[in-house]
């Protein structure tokens, strides 16, 4: 699974978050694999509970990037982009903030609309600043690539992947 369908499989978790606070975040996340068998990496599972527990501070992040905009006014397929975004930046010190932005966007487009990458952009953008990581280095040669290595821990079976 690549890191690309792992953010994927962590905003799809999220956005059900976003509906259903009387499960845990381990039960969102059973009920995906068993009955919609959805299969999550290490990555998307640390993405997810990640964000999922600092969601409050994420928030309020968010909303001070907003230009007075309150998170109830922002659809919530952007809100869980900037929120997984967010996260990222935050809490996975590894991956360089261009990385996390330039995802972001392209998950936008994927899951929402043309309309919303501007201010998706615009947000993060001044989430981002200040925030000093690792400049991205050049991709590997696709042999090499941990994207294409992501393992992926749990699946339909109901058992870990390894």
């Amino acid at each position: 699974m690549t890191r690309r369908e792992s953010r994927e499989v962590a905003i799809t978790l999220l956005f059900e978050r976003s509906f259903d606070y009387d499960r845990t975040a381990e039960e969102i996340m059973e009920s995906a694999v068993v009955e919609r068998d959805i299969k999550i990496s290490e990555f998307a599972r640390q993405l997810f509970i990640r964000a999922d527990e600092n969601l409050g501070d994420i928030n309020e992040k968010i909303e001070r990037c907003t230009d007075n905009w309150r998170l109830d006014r922002i659809d919530r397929v952007s809100l869980t982009v900037l929120r997984i975004a967010a996260c990222e930046i935050d809490y996975f010190p590894e991956i360089p903030v261009e990385i996390t932005v330039n995802e972001a966007l392209e998950l936008a487009r994927h899951f929402g609309e043309e309309e919303s990458v501007g201010f998706i952009h615009g947000v993060l953008g001044k989430y981002a600043k200040g925030v000093e990581k690792p400049l991205a280095k050049k991709k590997p040669l696709e042999s090499e690539s941990e994207e294409d290595s992501e393992e992926v821990i749990m699946s339909a079976s109901g058992e870990d992947a390894e």
